[in-house]
């Protein structure tokens, strides 16, 4: 990363041509040129048993590949997402040359690429709240579901907000993921029923900020209290929409198991969240747009928080000539 520091200091043009010319030559790269005919994604693997397969896919994870994965009846097939040309498999192989088995397929997906695509350390809880709380009254007084602009309560935004990172943090998962996904679901509103499934009495609908099926409420709440969850009800509500903390740990627990399922693909996992069928290949795409608006927000916040001096002592510190926009790839 190249970083102008705040006094507005330029880079030497010198400096400039030998980054250029350091990562023409250091940093792999396998694209060709598009107009020279069709581009293809590179598959690496196929694992037939779940350990196999966790284990390669936390070995791509290492490389620093994005991949994505597509089950058969046979296997579950490991496709490293490049968009490349013919040419493009020496390079990848060579680059990856314990990858040398790999050969071109059909590219199925394009990833989605936030910049940034992380924050690391995460902020306190505290100062998540504090920051996201007024966004999240934004999102929901302007949201596509909020066709008369209602405002949403300082004290219930601050709320919501909190549990979500609470609930995200007991799952290790990112808080400002699980965010997104209720700000694309909903804009946060806590509505019953998506319009389809309302506008087709179907006998299933959604509930919540997160949009979560009646019967998929059912499999959470079966499995949270096979493991003791602590946050489990009690007894699984009829209408999710009057327990915020429910629906919200419900999210978070769904999530966290698609991510183990697999493998630690965030973008797999948030396929997997919207349908087992019917596959939207535009949801992780979509989800991660407002990920990187909400992550933006916040470090552009933090940033403006910091120079006014009003960023709290126990907020996530940059290093030495980092930023808090400091982009950890996983």
């Amino acid at each position: 990363m190249v970083n102008i520091d705040r006094a507005g200091k330029m880079i030497s043009k010198q400096s400039v041509i030998a980054l250029a010319l350091f990562i023409l030559f250091t940093v792999p790269t396998f694209a060709d040129d598009p107009k020279r005919g069709p581009l293809y994604d590179i598959q690496c693997g196929c694992y037939a048993g779940p350990a196999n397969a966790a284990r390669f896919a936390l070995r791509l994870r290492e490389l620093g590949l994005s991949w994505y994965s597509l089950q058969t009846d046979l296997c579950t097939r490991f496709i490293v997402d490049v968009n490349v040309g013919y040419r493009g498999i020496s390079s990848f192989v060579e680059s990856y040359p314990e990858l040398a088995d790999a050969f071109l397929v059909e590219s199925f997906w394009d990833l989605p690429r936030p910049h940034p695509e992380k924050i690391s350390p995460l902020p306190t809880r505290e100062e998540f709240t504090t920051i996201m709380a007024p966004y999240m009254q934004r999102q929901y007084q302007y949201g596509y579901y909020n066709q008369r602009g209602l405002p949403m309560a300082e004290e219930r935004a601050r709320m919501y907000t909190r549990l979500i990172y609470e609930a995200a943090t007991y799952y290790s998962l990112d808080p400002f993921l699980l965010f997104a996904v209720g700000n694309f679901e909903t804009y946060f509103r806590n509505m019953f029923g998506d319009l389809d499934r309302l506008k087709y009495k179907h006998p299933d609908p959604a509930q919540g900020m997160f949009q979560i099926l009646g019967s998929t409420a059912r499999i959470i709440y079966r499995d949270m209290k096979k493991r003791n969850i602590p946050h489990a009800p009690e007894k699984l509500p009829a209408d999710l929409r009057a327990y915020p903390k429910t629906q919200i740990y419900f999210a978070a627990h769904y999530l966290h198991n698609l991510h183990v399922q697999e493998h630690g693909n965030r973008y797999m996992a948030l396929l997997a969240y919207n349908a087992a069928e019917n596959i939207n290949y535009d949801y992780p795409r979509l989800v991660m747009r407002f990920y990187q608006r909400a992550l933006s927000y916040f470090i552009r916040t933090s940033e403006r928080n910091m120079a006014e001096g009003r960023l709290s002592a126990r907020s996530p510190s940059p290093g030495r000539g980092q930023n808090l926009s400091t982009v950890v790839r996983k």
